[in-house]
C-alpha cells in the first residue's frame, strides 16, 4: 500500500492552508482544495476542521514526538530562521552532529514540524 495523506483538524483551515503553501512549499491539489501536496506530489495533507468533535486537537499542548510533520532540509539552520520570521516557534534545534541536523518548530497552530538534513536517508530504496 502507498500512504497516501495524513489529516489535521485544525482551527482554522484556510489561514493554515494558506501559511504552509507559502512557508513549506505546498500546494493546492485542486482549487479551494483542502487537501495539500508537498512540492513532490507525492505526499499530502488534508486539512479542514470537523463539526464531528467540539473543538480542533490543541497541539501545542502535545509532545512534538507524539505527532510532527518532518521535512527534509538541505540548511536546517537557514529554514528555522526563516520560518521563524515567517510566524512558527523554535523549540529544539540540533547542528552539532555533522551527520545530522535538525530543528523542531511549531506553526501558528502549534502543529510541530521537524526538519531534518540526514547523512544518510532513513529510507531504503
Amino acid at each position: 500500500m502507498k500512504l497516501e495523506h495524513v489529516a489535521l483538524d485544525v482551527p482554522d483551515s484556510e489561514a493554515f492552508i494558506e501559511w504552509w503553501i507559502a512557508n513549506l512549499g505546498f500546494r493546492r491539489s485542486a482549487p479551494k482544495s483542502g487537501f495539500i501536496m508537498d512540492d513532490s506530489g507525492t505526499m499530502g495533507l488534508e486539512i479542514y476542521r470537523t463539526g464531528e468533535t467540539p473543538a480542533a486537537p490543541d497541539y501545542k499542548a502535545m509532545n512534538s514526538m507524539t505527532l510532527h510533520v518532518a521535512f527534509v532540509s538541505d540548511d536546517v539552520k537557514a529554514d528555522v530562521d526563516r520560518l521563524v520570521a515567517a510566524g512558527a516557534t523554535l523549540e529544539q534545534l540540533k547542528l552539532d552532529n555533522p551527520a545530522f541536523h535538525m530543528a523542531i518548530l511549531r506553526d501558528p497552530w502549534g502543529v510541530a514540524i521537524q526538519l531534518c538534513r540526514r547523512a544518510n536517508s532513513i529510507f531504503i530504496k
